[in-house]
């Protein structure tokens, strides 16, 4: 409600980010690490929406910046925003157009963006309904950075003035894996066991995918009895009926966080720890990613590129649409509509060594392609900052 908020740490200039959740902190990082570079006499607030985020960004940032949740979109409480924090300029990841935070950076001449900015044609069609609410928001944005040429079209149909539209290309392509990270993978793969069995990775999963992805497992350990699968569910609160599903479809199921060695006949593994996901990809052979098998629009499948795996994904992919259509065309990445094509698909992906090490190979180089959008962004901010 605006209530009780922190006092500004720094007497310094403020730039203010809103990053909804863990991928939002993941891009707004990289944002973040320009923004110190290029404008070391400000200060930086981070807000987020979900304690996930929160839990990322702390992990990751620490006393670095300052961070508190967002308040919901009300008037007075984006006003106390706005009067606690007085920030220089507004930046907001992705999709998160607030009317009454745009409006208070609006009347307080405050620059605001909204930047790696994607709109898919779902989403597009939704906002056109409501346009007479949401164009004068639209509207009120200094800046609009998309991802791309399509996200900046649907963008424009919708009202807003091409002058402030940009494209950037997505940051998620800027992403590097530091030695930390490979070094955590390699530590997570021997502890799986992975010289002697293969391991199979569901990523991000969702309410409806892990009784098929079960499913899928069933019949695939009956061709590879050493196949390990370790499930991701996306939110935390799904811990344990995950962990209850996979018991029940087999016994020698465990948690991550319980530390528990992996024992030739362990089969299952529920990955209910944080922080971990990005390591534990570069430990697979494969990698399903969830969010696809059920109609919730995909995750981040170049998270998964980066390392050489292969990747598997269902047909609803609507939010990572550029993405997942770049993989697809560099045979990264294979779709599946059930559960029975993705053993099929798996089964077809542990079975050929060369094949699988190829598609990893290709995903790789499609990602490394398209770097460069972490550059365009930070450019094209510059006359909000100057």
């Amino acid at each position: 409600m605006g209530f009780g908020l922190p006092k500004a740490h720094a007497q310094k200039p403020l730039i203010w980010i809103h990053a909804v959740s863990v991928g939002e902190v993941v891009v707004a990082s990289k944002l973040m690490q320009c923004l110190q570079r290029d404008y070391p006499d400000h200060s930086l607030l981070v807000t987020t929406t979900t304690p996930t985020g929160s839990e990322r960004l702390m992990q990751d940032w620490g006393a670095q910046v300052q961070h508190c949740y967002l308040p919901w979109d009300l008037p007075w409480a984006m006003a106390a925003m706005f009067k606690r924090f007085n920030p220089r300029a507004v930046f907001l990841i992705e999709t998160e157009i607030w009317p009454n935070l745009v409006a208070q950076a609006q009347a307080r001449a405050v620059p605001i963006a909204l930047l790696n900015a994607r709109l898919s044609a779902r989403s597009a069609r939704g906002y056109g309904r409501f346009g007479a609410l949401l164009t004068p928001t639209l509207k009120s944005l200094d800046l609009i950075v998309a991802q791309t040429k399509a996200d900046a079209r649907r963008f424009a149909a919708l009202g807003v003035d091409p002058a402030r539209l940009a494209i950037s290309g997505n940051i998620k392509f800027d992403q590097h894996l530091t030695p930390e990270l490979r070094i955590q993978a390699a530590q997570i793969r021997e502890q799986w066991g992975g010289d002697t069995r293969q391991i199979w990775v569901a990523a991000s999963t969702h309410e409806g995918e892990e009784q098929q992805i079960l499913r899928s497992y069933k019949s695939l350990v009956e061709q590879y009895p050493n196949l390990l699968l370790c499930i991701v569910p996306r939110h935390p609160d799904r811990f344990d009926r995950v962990f209850q599903m996979a018991l029940a479809s087999s016994s020698t199921a465990i948690r991550r966080s319980q530390d528990q060695v992996i024992k030739a006949d362990t089969r299952v593994v529920v990955a209910d720890t944080m922080g971990e996901l990005v390591p534990m990809l570069g430990a697979a052979d494969v990698v399903f990613m969830g969010g696809s098998l059920v109609p919730t629009g995909g995750h981040n499948m170049l998270e998964v590129a980066q390392w050489g795996v292969p990747v598997v994904s269902g047909l609803h992919t609507f939010n990572f649409a550029y993405a997942s259509r770049l993989l697809i065309k560099a045979q990264a990445m294979l779709v599946v509509k059930d559960a029975e094509e993705l053993a099929v698909v798996v089964s077809g992906l542990l079975s050929n060594t060369i094949n699988r090490k190829a598609m990893g190979l290709w995903g790789q180089r499609a990602v490394e392609g398209e770097r460069g959008a972490l550059r365009r962004l930070v450019q094209a901010i510059k006359p909000l900052l100057a």
